[in-house]
């Protein structure tokens, strides 16, 4: 039936034309954003999924800008930690050449002084971004405040939340700074001068170094002695628990009350060997004449005070006292300790230079297999979306010049009344 007030065909090519445009128009939105899932209407599942994703990926590189900023830090440690290794066994090998009698000490110990230094250096030195992983502040009761440090490695999504992880791992200290300075004996025999050895340790004024009721940092003092009868006698005293208390001098008297306490009950005769600071903050250790004939055939070696990690000591403060001239056996026991100390510390810093390293390398992968799975997920198949393209130009075309037909019919229908 022809009618000119229902043109079935119009609607039906007007129709097929809207379609045709409304398809044409969704692919080159996607030719335009690359994208297939481009809002949630597109496909709201993977829409959904994709842009939680997507803010995994933002985490993901808030992550690695971390694991890069703990990779400069923990680089710059090994470095250090490595030089002060080196550094270290030459100095070993200057304190062994020190051990030989005939040579010339004083020079041997001006190279060792300058190996300190430099290895003194290398520990300040290694900060990147103000972080020194060779550095650790302590709190007043000699406990570390600062050792624990955190870089953020990952990120885990569970149930709703995203919960972060760590690596965790502990500063090494590998500072060279002590209150207690180099050993010296004057080995007086057959003389009328009474035995001394001395060792200085700067306690400073309250609040100076150390504040009333600190730990001092102290550990052992050490010292053998030989009594005028022959008789050698190993000596230890255990400083560790000895804090400041008031002021220096009463302090000092606390250390004198443990030295001699200790120095009596091992020697066995009270006053053998008597302890007393002198004016200029040394501990001086002065031996008796036992048999009172003027002749002093006593000896001590080996005068030595070990310390705690604390604000007062580095980790590697013991290197302060290292002197081939006055203490040559001393020195060459403690360089083997410190040595062996430094190279687990540049150890344990190399491991976790390692692990930032693998983690970084790990993240960088994951997040580009995430974008990958995004991709997947939301990206459009530009071949088959070109390919698209053409065909529904094609039918755009056709389904106007449908409409085009169409419209024509009620124009014909003119024909029958003429």
């Amino acid at each position: 039936m022809a009618s000119i007030m229902t043109n079935t065909s119009a609607m039906t090519a007007l129709q097929t034309l809207r379609r045709v445009t409304d398809e044409l128009a969704t692919t080159q939105d996607r030719i335009s954003t690359g994208l297939k899932v481009n809002n949630a209407k597109d496909n709201a599942a993977y829409w959904s999924i994709a842009t939680t994703m997507r803010a995994d990926v933002a985490g993901f590189k808030a992550v690695k800008e971390s694991l890069e900023l703990g990779t400069g830090t923990t680089n710059t440690a090994s470095v250090a930690s490595k030089n002060i290794v080196e550094n270290l066994q030459t100095l070993k090998a200057r304190v062994i050449a020190g051990q030989t009698n005939g040579v010339d000490k004083s020079l041997i110990q001006n190279d060792i002084d300058q190996l300190v230094k430099l290895v003194k250096g290398a520990a300040a030195d290694a900060s990147f971004n103000g972080d020194n992983l060779l550095r650790v502040s302590y709190s007043n009761d000699g406990t570390a405040k600062d050792k624990n440090v955190d870089i953020l490695a990952s990120l885990s999504r569970n149930a709703g939340t995203v919960d972060p992880s760590y690596i965790s791992f502990q500063r090494q200290d590998m500072q060279v700074s002590s209150i207690v300075g180099k050993a010296t004996i004057e080995q007086q025999v057959d003389s009328t001068k009474a035995l001394k050895a001395q060792v200085g340790i700067a306690l400073g004024a309250a609040g100076d170094t150390f504040i009333d009721g600190q730990n001092l940092g102290l550990d052992k003092l050490s010292l053998s002695y030989t009594a005028e009868d022959g008789t050698t006698t190993k000596i230890s005293v255990d400083l560790s628990a000895i804090t400041y208390d008031t002021d220096k001098a009463t302090t000092q008297g606390n250390i004198l009350t443990a030295v001699n306490a200790a120095f009596d009950a091992q020697i066995g005769t009270a006053g053998a060997l008597v302890a007393a600071f002198d004016a200029n903050d040394n501990l001086t250790l002065t031996v008796a004449d036992d048999d009172t004939n003027g002749s002093f055939t006593a000896k001590l070696k080996g005068l030595w005070v070990s310390s705690k990690e604390s604000d007062a000591f580095g980790g590697l403060a013991e290197l302060t006292q290292i002197d081939v001239v006055n203490n040559a056996e001393q020195s060459l026991v403690a360089i083997n300790s410190l040595l062996d100390k430094a190279i687990g510390k540049s150890a344990v810093i190399g491991s976790i230079e390692n692990r930032v390293s693998v983690q970084n390398d790990f993240v960088s992968k994951l997040t580009d297999s995430m974008n990958k799975g995004i991709g997947a997920l939301v990206d459009a198949d530009m071949n088959e979306e070109s390919s698209r393209l053409q065909a529904l130009q094609v039918q755009q075309q056709l389904a106007t010049q449908a409409l085009s037909i169409a419209n024509q019919g009620p124009q014909n229908i003119l024909s029958l009344f003429r």
